[in-house]
């Protein structure tokens, strides 16, 4: 069902940015601001499903009923992440003023604006593409492949990130520097309690299981 969702939204919201464009609907910038909006929402859902994810591997919350509200948030937020990407990509290249061709949303180093920059959003494209798929493939393909390509997620972010800090136009906002630092310290602090504070979480879910049972 979030595949078709997926795909659905990201055709839905294309077509409403080029009908909008075509019949004169809103303002001059109106397909620049979509891609602002897509890429705020593109950026915020990438970051949520890299947050649940390392909540999900971290196994916080012993039991199926702990893990479910999380792994669907993450499942979710990453597969809305990859639409709003689509859209992204799509109303820059329906922009009559920056010049996009399709080749230089999907091929890196090809725009005309800022080359080294969107070619970091276009290869976290790319391997958020492959997290996604890998997602909605996971009863197909090899364990430890899906696993190799849901840790590619991490440098999506962080490609992402860069992306938005070099090409965005909201850089030198102040809203912005608040949501990149709150973003980057909370997987910090996600990632140091995943990877170098698994005995303190182990002994959190040991402490939480008897409970459990005892109910």
């Amino acid at each position: 069902m979030t595949r078709w969702i997926t795909v659905t939204l990201a055709v839905v919201l294309v077509a409403a940015v080029f009908l909008a464009r075509e019949v004169g609907f809103g303002s001059e910038t109106t397909t620049w601001d979509a891609a602002r909006a897509s890429a705020w929402a593109a950026f915020v859902l990438l970051w949520a499903a890299v947050f649940t994810g390392i909540g999900v591997s971290m196994k916080y919350h012993p039991g199926i009923e702990g893990q479910v509200p999380a792994l669907e948030l993450h499942r979710v937020a990453g597969s809305l992440g990859l639409a709003y990407t689509v859209v992204h990509a799509g109303a820059l290249v329906l922009d009559p003023y920056i010049g996009f061709a399709p080749w230089d949303a999907l091929v890196p180093l090809t725009a005309p604006y800022r080359p080294v920059a969107v070619a970091a959003g276009v290869i976290a494209a790319w391997l958020l593409a492959a997290v996604v798929l890998s997602t909605w493939l996971a009863g197909f393909i090899p364990r430890r492949t899906w696993h190799l390509l849901h840790r590619a997620g991490y440098i999506a972010f962080a490609l992402g990130l860069a992306h938005g800090v070099a090409a965005g136009s909201d850089t030198e906002h102040w809203v912005t520097h608040v949501v990149y630092t709150a973003s980057v310290g909370s997987l910090l602090g996600a990632a140091y309690l995943r990877f170098l504070a698994r005995d303190w979480v182990a002994a959190h879910r040991a402490r939480h299981v008897p409970r459990q049972h005892m109910q």
